[in-house]
């Protein structure tokens, strides 16, 4: 069965129809699904999302292209289904349908939705904000449940940790505000979710138990994760729940973007995809052996016609019915270059503004060649699609693996050249003639800039433990350079939720277990518990300071175009660094015909001197994100570990 002719199928049976799955019209209900070399297809349909109480099954009737279909002569809203494939005569274990775009209880069956019925009052009246270039975007990572799970959210104990924990406004904790108002005050433009796709390991059912995760290990693409909802059992609930949460953010003037896993499933030999028609939506070996570049066990064929085509269906659905604003693609390297550019296209045709990025890199190695997938030294082959930019987070923080090693901000006088071509936006500069490795980009609008998300040790817990030598104020103004680089440079800024009030990950030692400079954080916490990912917003009335400057980066990064250029030829002619004879001390400027600024990042502890060009300057961010009204001119200083910009308008 694996030995197939994968480019005979997809010539012979590709399936252009939008029709997969079940759809209701009025007074009848439609199912088709895609399984060519099946010997047959049985529907079955239940009354509940679990338990022993099917109403019928049906066999399903043969069409062209490889397509089952039966039409049943009622409105089958609020039912359960599930396919059984028969291959070679011989029945398969019953499976979800992979086009199912809901689910019931940790999704093991398919429901019937009449998706009208879900919509939140408003709904298709609630515009989506408009992002006219990528750069324009502040993105804010967040898991749903570490939003709202502690107590010192502020959330109702019903709705923590839930999509309707993220849409209540007017919590606070120590006089702080949190959670919807704290993105809010904050200034970020796009909240970027952790996986809310079905995912495999927490169950659903029992809410008590103590589980967690981040969400990439994916069971159903098209439909929600259940524990998110405040009732997993009713499938309109959480798509209910997740629209408000969209509707909400919308008018607070923040977009949606979703972190999609289509690269690889959970369950290999048990996914519905395998029991759909097997060998197809996977990668294999001659052998037979599933291939491993996630790292995960499997990786999906996105080279495969239906298998790119389920992923662009997939991902238009979720446009078209959650009004989602933007998707970041987990390991977005294992998909082929002709498969990330046909979903570009297609995605412009729905909107060109719809953001689209991801990692650049693998999770093992693929069978097929590099210079087809998606990777990033490939930047120039999807010029519209960005990519996470390790060069500069490596740059500011140190190496990533290794916990120990120190970057601009902490001491490393080493890492200025990969940081100067980060700070342009990692294109081609004709000051910059060091780091090509780090010169990949092929326009601004393709590097996210970051130096923290869910992977590794939060910047906070990187810093304790390569700078524990030094003072916690001395990690702070660390901390705060480290977000001055990321949020002044070239490119799209990226943070992860509470990097703004120093977020750490503490890990829960073991009986007996001694703390070292290590251990005491997770470095890896994408199934730890509470105690671990939960984000606990006293840290912002601790550490408000450090808010406020985030807040104020922001705010100056919105206040000029000179800080968001989108063409690399806009940063060629506007973007320059300053000659010294100490190139560790940075400085550069940026201008136009209507103002200038001068941004210098100093990583001494000691601080440093320089002179402004002639006319008056206003100091419009200091190291605490201050504004003078007053002009200065001549020699100003920059303190020890900290940014300072100065703004000159132009009569």
């Amino acid at each position: 069965m694996y030995r197939l002719n994968y480019k005979w199928i997809d010539s012979e049976y590709y399936y252009d129809g939008d029709d997969l799955g079940a759809v209701i019209h009025h007074d009848k209900t439609v199912f088709k699904t895609w399984a060519p070399f099946a010997t047959a297809v049985y529907l079955n349909l239940y009354l509940d999302g679990t338990g022993d109480n099917r109403i019928e099954s049906l066999p399903m009737e043969q069409l062209d292209k490889g397509v089952w279909y039966v039409e049943l002569l009622r409105n089958c809203d609020g039912e359960f289904y599930t396919y059984t494939f028969e291959y070679n005569h011989k029945r398969l274990e019953e499976t979800i349908d992979i086009y199912a775009k809901a689910c019931g209880v940790n999704g093991d069956r398919g429901a019937v939705v009449d998706f009208s019925t879900t919509n939140p009052k408003g709904w298709d009246e609630t515009p989506s904000p408009e992002c006219k270039n990528p750069c324009d975007a502040v993105i804010y990572e967040c898991h749903v449940r570490d939003f709202s799970i502690d107590e010192s959210s502020g959330v109702a104990y019903l709705y923590r940790g839930k999509f309707l924990g993220m849409c209540i406004g007017g919590t606070k904790c120590e006089g702080v505000s949190t959670c919807l108002d704290h993105l809010k005050e904050l200034g970020i433009t796009h909240v970027q979710l952790l996986p809310v796709e079905d995912y495999a390991t927490v169950d659903e059912a029992h809410p008590e138990k103590e589980q967690y995760n981040w969400g990439y290990d994916p069971k159903n693409y098209n439909c929600l994760e259940g524990s998110y909802s405040t009732d997993p059992a009713d499938p309109k609930c959480r798509i209910r729940e997740f629209k408000q949460l969209v509707q909400t953010l919308h008018k607070n003037g923040i977009g949606v973007i979703m972190d999609v896993v289509y690269n690889h499933t959970y369950y290999t030999e048990k996914s519905a995809f395998e029991r759909s028609f097997p060998y197809y939506y996977h990668r294999v070996t001659e052998n037979g052996k599933f291939t491993n570049g996630s790292g995960c066990g499997n990786e999906t064929a996105s080279d495969h016609l239906m298998m790119r085509k389920f992923i662009i269906d997939s991902l238009k659905f979720w446009v078209k019915e959650y009004h989602i604003d933007g998707f970041r693609f987990d390991l977005m390297a294992l998909h082929d270059i002709e498969t990330v550019n046909t979903i570009r296209a297609e995605l412009d045709k729905i909107n060109n503004r719809i953001l689209m990025y991801g990692e650049g890199w693998t999770g093992g190695e693929s069978p097929i060649h590099a210079d087809k997938l998606a990777y990033k030294w490939n930047s120039y082959q999807f010029g519209k699609v960005g990519l996470f930019n390790d060069n500069i987070r490596d740059s500011v923080k140190g190496g990533t693996f290794n916990p120990y090693d120190k970057g601009f901000v902490s001491g490393n006088r080493n890492a200025v050249a990969t940081l100067k071509r980060g700070i342009v936006g990692s294109v081609p500069h004709h000051e910059l003639h060091d780091a090509k490795e780090a010169c990949w980009a092929f326009e601004p609008t393709q590097a996210i800039n970051y130096c923290e998300a869910h992977d590794n040790n939060t910047l906070w817990d990187k810093l304790c433990i390569c700078a524990k030598n030094d003072s916690e104020q001395i990690r702070i103004r660390m901390d705060k350079l480290s977000a001055a680089i990321v949020l002044l440079s070239q490119g799209v800024p990226f943070l992860q939720l509470g990097q703004d009030f120093l977020r750490t990950k503490p890990r829960r030692l073991k009986e007996g277990e001694k703390p070292n400079d290590i251990n005491v954080f997770e470095e890896n916490s994408y199934n730890s518990p509470d105690f671990t990912n939960a984000v606990r917003w006293d840290r912002k009335a601790d550490y408000f300071e450090v808010f406020r400057y985030y807040k104020a980066l922001i705010k100056l990064r919105k206040s000029s175009s000179l800080f968001r250029m989108s063409m690399k030829w806009e940063v060629e002619q506007k973007l320059s660094f300053w000659k010294k004879n100490d190139e560790s001390f940075i400085i550069f400027s940026l201008f136009d015909d209507k103002e200038s600024f001068v941004i210098a990042f100093n990583p001494y502890e000691d601080d440093r001197h320089f002179n402004l060009p002639d006319g008056e300057w206003y100091l419009c961010c200091d190291e605490d994100g201050g504004e003078r009204d007053e002009p200065v001119s001549g020699t100003v200083c920059c303190p020890g570990i900290a940014a300072v910009v100065y703004k000159q308008k132009h009569s």
